[in-house]
Formats: structure tokens, C-alpha cells, sequence
């Protein structure tokens, strides 16, 4: 049923269970911080920022779901996810965040695309642990290898996650502003 449900909803299942809920929200939460920690203006401490939010992440997700926390397991699943699971077109990852070092359009083209970028990845770790963990999974038995074609789908519904939030977020603005205008008249 919660494949069903996540065929028809497209970024996400709807939750099915308080804990469901509840790691849906620490999910996006954490969405938010990894997206700002893409505007940290070092190349690599913006990275090291995002892989705190991720750790932090796990940590709390461990915690909806009954699962025991291991810090450094955490960050080497995280690592390896990264490189079996990271879609091709986003190996330049670590480059984007460099390219902050090339004054002007180096940081435009960072401060353009890192936050959505974090964003995603963000979202996909999140589901992967969550998915993991909801089927009595632990750290230690998540495998990254054997999840890193999950883990590739999920950055792309997390790159389409991030874009709807932002859409929701402009698309609120303009009817404030247009209610702001009615008002006003």
C-alpha cells in the first residue's frame, strides 16, 4: 500500500503511522538546514555543514524509530551513499561547493545551485534511512551498495520535492502580496 501511496502522491507517501508522520517532518526540517548550510560562502565547510544536518538527521530519525545510533557508522553509510548512490550528473557536487573559491561568478553559480542541491541529497538520505529503519533495518545492516539505485531515486524525487516547496513558498508570497494589495485598495 505505501508504494501505492507513494505512485500516486509523487514526492512522498502520505504518512500511514505517528512514526511515519513523524520522520516526515524531521525530514523536511532538516531539508531546510542543509539548504542554508549551501549558502555557508567556504568552499568545503558548506559540505561539512549539510553532513552534520545529515548525521543530525539519522540521529533523530533513529530515535522515531527505535533504532540504535552509531555516530560513525552513520557517517561512513552516508559517505558510501554518496559514492555508489550519487547520480552522475551530480558528481560535480564537491566542485560546486570549490567553485565558491572563484570570486563572483564562481560564487553566483554555488549560491544558485548548492542549497537545492543540499536540499536533495538531504531528502534522500533521509528516506533511505527511514525506509531502512521502518523495515526493522538498523545502521548496521543497511547496506549502501545495495541501496544506492534507491538512492539515486530518491535524490531525483528530492530535487522535485525542493522545487515544489520553493513554488508553494513563491506562489504564498504572491497571494499575500495580492491579498496586501486588495486591502490596500
Amino acid at each position: 500500500m505505501t508504494a501505492e501511496i507513494e505512485a500516486k502522491s509523487g514526492d512522498a507517501p502520505a504518512p500511514t503511522s505517528a512514526a511515519d508522520a513523524e520522520s516526515a517532518r524531521i525530514i523536511w526540517n532538516h531539508v531546510a538546514y542543509a539548504a542554508v548550510a549551501g549558502l555557508v560562502p567556504i568552499p568545503a565547510v558548506d559540505v561539512a555543514a549539510a553532513t552534520t544536518v545529515q548525521v543530525r538527521m539519522v540521529a533523530q530519525l533513529c530515535e522515531a524509530r527505535g533504532v540504535r545510533f552509531s555516530e560513525q557508522a552513520v557517517k561512513t553509510v552516508i559517505s558510501t551513499l554518496l559514492t555508489v548512490g550519487l547520480p552522475r550528473g551530480l558528481l560535480g557536487y564537491p566542485v560546486a561547493s570549490a567553485a565558491k573559491a572563484v570570486p563572483g561568478v564562481g560564487t553566483l553559480l554555488a549560491v544558485a545551485t548548492l542549497p537545492a542541491l543540499n536540499g536533495a541529497i538531504t531528502w534522500a538520505v533521509g528516506r533511505v534511512f527511514d525506509w531502512h529503519f521502518a523495515r526493522g533495518g538498523t545502521i548496521e545492516s543497511l547496506d549502501p551498495a545495495a541501496m544506492s539505485s534507491r538512492f539515486a531515486a530518491e535524490v531525483e524525487k528530492g530535487k522535485s520535492a525542493v522545487k515544489s516547496a520553493i513554488r508553494r513558498r513563491d506562489t504564498s508570497k504572491a497571494e499575500d502580496a495580492e491579498v496586501v494589495k486588495t486591502e490596500a485598495s
